[in-house]
């Protein structure tokens, strides 16, 4: 593998001194990033600068903030903040989040996902080099805004991307991209509109980073943490984005049928309807043997960086999270 990422996610009886734990393991282990995940739990960049703080080598992102909560001044702020604490450790990890989060969580207009982030990452870019931002575009404006203190520079920005028009855009403008739920059967056909948006744009395929997420937890109570990714997986579906990638990648008879259980309020039932099958393909679960086995299977077929995501069944999470990430190393 060319670079090994991990992921660490909130989760209710996880402390800080856990996250932490986790991280310097991590570092231990020679993983080359941390990314730090956000939806209502901690706030992304006070945790990921504890983070920066508290390890020495390894790189610290986030995997992903939304653009639809922080302005591009902002974001240029958080990174200019991170430079501050461990120069040349962060890179930014950047998306738009689901319409569910934006408009119902935090009452925003979710609309136009990618001309926004086209938009945003320009001045993003823009912003990070020290220029002075004199911005009137169809999203965002900027009158005279500029860093006040050293500014980080060309610093790497990853977009995650499900759908084929993010994943072009991806190819055509990003530095990387991250990947999440994709069956290493489909990994080709992902990688390819990667490559493709990046010869459109003129650039070197090679030059864009892929990045995947992959929920991995090696145990031995494999069918506990089958059901564990099994209500996970019933989560995303509900929302349509997740719900269209998943019938691309084959598995149409279970969201249909999930949906279908969902919408009448049984919940255990839509649960039931995400076949083993859907689960192993979309996680990695078992022996630290099998699981190294099926990671590498990924880099084989295209993903640059895995990503760790560990999870678990257990209810003391920390020695089950340890146990994973200790399987592998960079």
């Amino acid at each position: 593998m060319k670079r090994l990422g991990m992921a660490l996610v909130p989760q209710r009886g996880i402390s800080m001194p856990d996250y932490i734990a986790m991280a310097q393991l991590a570092e231990q282990q020679g993983y080359d990033v941390i990314w730090g995940a956000e939806s209502n739990g901690y706030e992304l960049f006070s945790f990921l600068s504890v983070l920066l703080s508290q390890t020495q080598r390894i790189k610290v992102a986030p995997g992903i903030a939304s653009i639809f909560t922080r302005t591009p001044a902002f974001m240029a702020m958080s990174a200019a903040t991170w430079h501050l604490i461990a120069p040349g450790r962060s890179l930014l990890g950047l998306g738009v989040s689901t319409r569910i989060i934006v408009g119902n969580w935090h009452g925003l207009t979710w609309d136009q996902p990618l001309g926004r982030t086209a938009e945003y990452v320009d001045m993003l870019r823009r912003a990070l080099r020290g220029e002075r931002l004199v911005h009137q575009g169809q999203f965002y404006t900027s009158e005279q805004f500029r860093l006040a203190v050293e500014a980080p520079g060309e610093m790497p920005i990853y977009l995650a991307a499900v759908n084929t028009k993010m994943l072009r855009l991806a190819g055509e403008i990003a530095d990387g991209v991250l990947l999440t739920w994709v069956p290493l059967d489909a990994v080709h056909q992902v990688v390819a509109e990667i490559r493709a948006g990046a010869q459109a744009a003129g650039r070197n395929p090679q030059d864009v980073n892929i990045a995947m997420y992959l929920r991995t937890c090696v145990t031995d109570d494999r069918s506990s943490a089958l059901e564990w990714l099994r209500r996970d997986i019933t989560g995303y579906t509900v929302a349509d984005v997740y719900s269209r990638v998943f019938r691309r990648f084959g598995f149409q008879a279970e969201v249909d049928a999930m949906q279908a259980a969902w919408q009448r309020g049984d919940r255990a039932l839509a649960t039931a309807q995400i076949a083993d099958r859907m689960v192993d393909a979309l996680g990695v679960i078992g022996t630290a043997d099998a699981c190294r086995e099926k990671v590498e299977a990924f880099a084989a077929a295209g993903v640059d960086e895995p990503i760790i995501l560990p999870f678990t069944p257990q209810a003391d999470a920390l020695p089950a999270y340890q146990q994973t990430i200790s399987a592998f190393s960079a």
